[in-house]
C-alpha cells in the first residue's frame, strides 16, 4: 500500500462502512483516509419523535465511527437526504474538496442501485474526478489527477477486481455500525447484539476480504504480480 490518501465519497451516513475494515487498515498503515459524505441523512428516522433530532444524531453518530476506523477528517455536503442532484454548485464543491485532498484513490458508489442518491453520488464523483484533473474552474484550487478510482458498492454486472485482505478487521464493520444507533432498526440489530458479534469475530479471527471494483478511469497499467 503506497497510498497516502484515501477519499471515501457516501451519499448517506453511514454508506462508507460498507468498506469499514478496509479503512481500518488502511489507517493503520498510515495512510489518511477522509470521508465526504453528500447528504444529511434527515429522512433516516425510523420512529417519528426523531424527526427534528435526525441530522444532529447522525452527525454525531459518524464521528463516533469515525473515531472507530480512523478517519482523518469527515467533509459534510449536507444536501437534503432523497434530494441529492448533479447541480453546479453539488459538482464544483465536490471538484473542490478532491483538489483540496489530493487523494491517490477515491471510493465511490457503483450504478448500479435503486436508491435515487446512490446513484447521484456515482455520477456526481464520476464526473468530478474527471473535471478535477483539468485545467478549469481555477478558483477552486490546482488541478489533481486522481490516480485510482474504485467502487465500493453498487456493482451487479460482475466479480469484484480487487479482493483486498481485511483479515483482522473483519470486527471493524460491526463495530463502526454499532455507533449508527438512530439505524440499529435499520440494521435489525440491538446494541447489545453488535456488542457479541463484534467479541466473537474478534476472538476467531476469520479470513476476511472487502470487495471493490475498477471503474473505466482506471485502467491496470501492468500485468498484475501472480501472487
Amino acid at each position: 500500500m503506497n497510498y497516502e490518501r484515501i477519499l471515501v465519497f457516501g451519499a448517506h451516513p453511514d454508506d462508507e462502512q460498507t468498506m469499514a475494515g478496509a479503512m481500518a487498515k488502511m489507517a493503520d498503515l498510515g495512510v489518511e483516509v477522509y470521508v465526504a459524505i453528500f447528504t444529511d441523512g434527515r429522512e433516516g428516522y425510523p420512529e417519528p419523535w426523531m424527526k427534528d433530532k435526525i441530522v444532529e444524531m447522525r452527525r454525531a453518530e459518524g464521528e463516533a465511527s469515525d473515531r472507530v476506523l480512523g478517519v482523518k477528517e469527515r467533509i459534510r455536503f449536507d444536501r437534503p437526504d432523497t434530494a441529492l442532484v448533479n447541480d453546479s454548485e453539488t459538482f464544483k464543491e465536490t471538484i473542490a474538496v478532491i483538489r483540496r485532498i489530493r487523494p491517490h484513490a477515491i471510493f465511490n458508489h457503483g450504478p448500479h442501485d435503486r436508491n435515487r442518491d446512490h446513484i447521484a453520488a456515482c455520477a456526481i464523483v464520476l464526473e468530478a474526478t474527471w473535471q478535477a484533473s483539468e485545467p478549469v474552474c481555477a478558483e477552486l484550487g490546482e488541478p489533481w489527477d486522481t490516480p485510482h478510482l474504485f467502487y465500493y458498492k453498487g456493482v451487479a454486472d460482475r466479480e469484484p477486481d480487487l479482493l483486498y485482505d481485511i483479515t483482522g478487521y473483519a470486527h471493524k464493520h460491526l463495530e463502526s455500525r454499532a455507533t449508527q444507533t438512530s439505524q440499529h432498526t435499520l440494521f435489525g440489530k440491538t446494541a447489545e447484539a453488535f456488542a457479541e458479534e463484534v467479541a466473537r469475530i474478534k476472538a476467531e479471527n476469520p479470513s476476511a476480504q472487502d470487495r471493490f471494483w475498477l471503474t473505466g478511469r482506471t485502467p491496470l497499467r501492468d500485468f498484475p504480480d501472480a501472487e
